[in-house]
């Protein structure tokens, strides 16, 4: 096989390939569609629904802030 940067063949101890690890900072676009089509992949995935639904660390303080002042604290 031929050596390409941000893959990596394993072998199996006759030599024949049995895995891959691919660098999906470098490849992760180009995989995408090839996830997808086998199933690795959904649109209809719940977590990343939720993950989408996400806010930043950022709009957190500032909420968690928000509450804080309205709490009935003796100052």
């Amino acid at each position: 096989m031929k050596n390409i940067t941000g893959i990596q063949f394993k072998n199996d101890a006759t030599g024949k390939v049995k895995s891959v690890t691919i660098d999906l900072e470098r490849y992760g676009k180009d995989l995408h569609n090839f996830l997808k089509k086998n199933g690795a992949i959904s649109e209809d995935d719940d977590f990343e629904k939720k993950w989408a639904e996400g806010i930043s660390g950022d709009e957190l303080v500032k909420r968690v802030n928000v509450h804080i002042n309205t709490l009935p604290w003796k100052k």
